[in-house]
């Protein structure tokens, strides 16, 4: 018996179509196609039919589902209740973007250095990188008691919390005539080599910033991926191209050979979130979404811009 499957099954149930099944799983559709297949496989029986238009449930499926349904559930609320009960005797579990991570952690030690025998309001925490959409499942499981990370979208039983509210920015050699300007647009950018970080680590702030580059008109053969954020500045400054970026990369620079502008018709601002299951947002978790909240608020992105 696989409780994965059986999951996957119950979201295909519900949904009738492998891919929402997947996006509510956080999970890529061919997992969750082959952990149906195998669970018929154990079973002896088809629990669905799928063809090119449709997804419905066999008679057994169906009856299968409403057995199964019941105690799976109960199990995961055994489960999130014992996590919320230990809450006070064990250490916290914060997940990160490698990004957010080294932009914000070393705050949340200063602010949070550990938890007095006689106060129940903080407890003690550890920090385990993680991309945003693994953060989304393991909240959701109770795997991680607090994520950190970019915009994400409304996820049932889940809380985000926005942190703050940045600006994309393009990232410039101080030599560049662009420089002069206080803003940049990126139509200004559609002859220029542009450089971005990978973001297909979180497909949300992916799509809103690829919606932009569309909206510029900017060809898709001017647009080339530096590996890691902390690079971004260094092939600024030693090749001439324009990084566009989240607007905190420019608290971590340390290049005076490079500035950032605010870009002027990107969409909308880059939000930094604290996620976690809704119903655990009480008592240690809420004080210290509260504590991170207070450190975005004061990163200071706007005195980089000038």
């Amino acid at each position: 018996m696989n409780l994965r499957q059986m999951e996957c099954f119950l979201a295909v149930a519900d949904e009738l179509h492998f891919r929402r099944a997947a996006d509510r799983l956080h999970l890529a559709p061919p997992s969750v196609s082959e952990a149906v297949a195998g669970l018929e496989r154990s079973l002896g029986s088809r629990l669905v039919e799928r063809t090119s238009r449709r997804v419905r449930l066999t008679p057994f499926g169906a009856e299968f589902a409403a057995a199964i349904r019941p105690p799976i559930e109960a199990l995961h609320q055994a489960h999130r209740a014992a996590r919320l009960r230990s809450a006070r005797h064990r250490d916290l579990v914060v997940a990160h973007t490698p990004e957010l991570g080294q932009l914000i952690l070393p705050g949340l030690v200063d602010a949070w250095p550990g938890a007095a025998a006689d106060d129940e309001a903080r407890g003690r925490w550890r920090p385990v990188p993680m991309h945003t959409p693994e953060q989304l499942a393991a909240v959701a499981d109770g795997e991680v008691d607090v994520g950190l990370c970019w915009s994400v979208p409304e996820q049932p039983g889940i809380a985000s919390t926005v942190l703050g509210s940045f600006p994309l920015v393009a990232v410039l050699q101080a030599a560049d005539p662009l420089a002069s300007r206080h803003e940049v647009a990126l139509t200004d950018l559609r002859t220029r080599q542009i450089l971005i970080t990978p973001r297909a680590d979180n497909p949300y702030l992916e799509s809103q910033l690829q919606a932009d580059i569309i909206r510029a008109g900017i060809p898709r053969t001017h647009i080339e991926e530096v590996g890691r954020y902390d690079e971004l500045a260094v092939h600024v400054a030693t090749r001439g191209h324009v990084g566009v970026h989240p607007g905190p990369i420019a608290l971590t620079n340390s290049l005076p050979a490079v500035v950032f502008r605010r870009i002027a018709d990107a969409s909308d601002g880059v939000r930094i979130c604290a996620i976690s299951r809704a119903e655990a947002r009480t008592g240690s978790i809420a004080a210290l979404v509260a504590s991170l909240r207070s450190i975005v608020g004061s990163l200071d992105v706007d005195a980089k811009l000038t």
